[in-house]
């Protein structure tokens, strides 16, 4: 077969040009095409003259070796790990594969704003991993550890509120600001720069939620230890007494964290002298009342409902 018989495969034949993209003071020469097909906006930006760089007179339709190239007003290290994952198939890979939190959170930003669908939704895969949207993601939380790493830190939580905000990823907002009530509010207002620079509407919700879950840490151990109306009550309370007296004062917790604080005291019922009965009816109390913990995630950092932050979560991955 002659070349003249040979067809191009629809979609995977890209000319052979190259673009420029200068962020800040970094510059990337990466295939155009490419890049074009995986970003309807950078395939559009593609097509319209370059205007002049801020403080760069005479830069319109600037070149390298002949090369345009294009400015962009975004982090330099941001469009470095984007274009990584773009250009690298084994740099950006799906949970339960570890990335760092800047990776992912740069990667989020950008294929949101360059509308790189797929990239957005594997960094959204990630982050769901540690800001679960469900009781049992939160399980397999605790079982197995989130993907992202580098995420413990109270820098970090404080980092991730704004960025969720402005991207309109509402579902994952309740447990992040969750992680954050897990710190007292004096730790929260000496912390420095991370929370100094947080708006002000969102110091307000934050500052609300160590107490409202110091009160959700006390509603669970009381859906433990109700008083026993059983066969023998004497035997079943006074082991419930013992798990009371051994319960830490609440200016003594250090990380006010009832979702799974108090989820271990569950598995301590196997250890202490109850019949079945208030064993049973122990339990039932307890997810009850961890459920609605759950349940009023949302509404303590002034969202909507589960099931709306749910059908908006639907409707950007769709």
């Amino acid at each position: 077969m002659s070349q003249a018989e040979l067809k191009q495969a629809d979609g995977l034949w890209f000319p052979a040009d190259v673009i420029i993209l200068r962020a800040e003071g970094i510059i990337f020469r990466v295939p155009k095409s490419i890049l074009g097909a995986r970003s309807v906006v950078f395939q559009g930006m593609f097509e319209l003259p370059q205007p002049a760089a801020d403080g760069d007179a005479g830069m319109e339709n600037e070149t390298m070796d002949g090369i345009p190239v294009v400015h962009l007003h975004d982090s330099a290290k941001d469009v470095d790990v984007f274009l990584r994952a773009i250009f690298d198939s084994s740099y950006f890979m799906p949970p339960p594969s570890p990335v760092d939190i800047n990776v992912v959170l740069g990667i989020l930003r950008l294929s949101h704003k360059y509308d790189v669908k797929y990239l957005f939704r594997r960094a959204i895969d990630h982050l769901e991993t540690i800001c679960p949207i469900g009781l049992s993601k939160l399980e397999d939380m605790c079982t197995g550890g989130g993907s992202v790493t580098n995420y413990l830190s109270l820098a970090s939580s404080l980092g991730v509120l704004p960025i969720f905000h402005r991207l309109g990823v509402t579902w994952l907002l309740p447990y992040a600001c969750y992680k954050i009530g897990t710190h007292w509010v004096k730790a929260l207002l000496e912390f420095g720069p991370a929370w100094d620079t947080l708006p002000q509407d969102m110091k307000q919700t934050c500052l609300c939620l160590p107490m409202v879950q110091a009160e959700g840490t006390g509603l669970l151990y009381e859906a433990l230890t109700p008083f026993s109306a059983c066969a023998s009550p004497d035997s079943c309370n006074l082991s419930k007494f013992k798990l009371l007296k051994a319960r830490p004062q609440p200016e003594d917790i250090e990380n006010q964290d009832p979702l799974i604080e108090v989820a271990n005291m569950i598995d301590l019922y196997a250890d202490l002298n109850l019949c079945d009965t208030c064993a049973a009816d122990a339990r039932e109390r307890y997810h009850a009342v961890r459920a609605d913990i759950w349940n009023k995630l949302p509404a303590n950092c002034g969202l909507e409902e589960w099931d709306v932050l749910l059908e908006q979560r639907r409707l950007a991955l769709e």
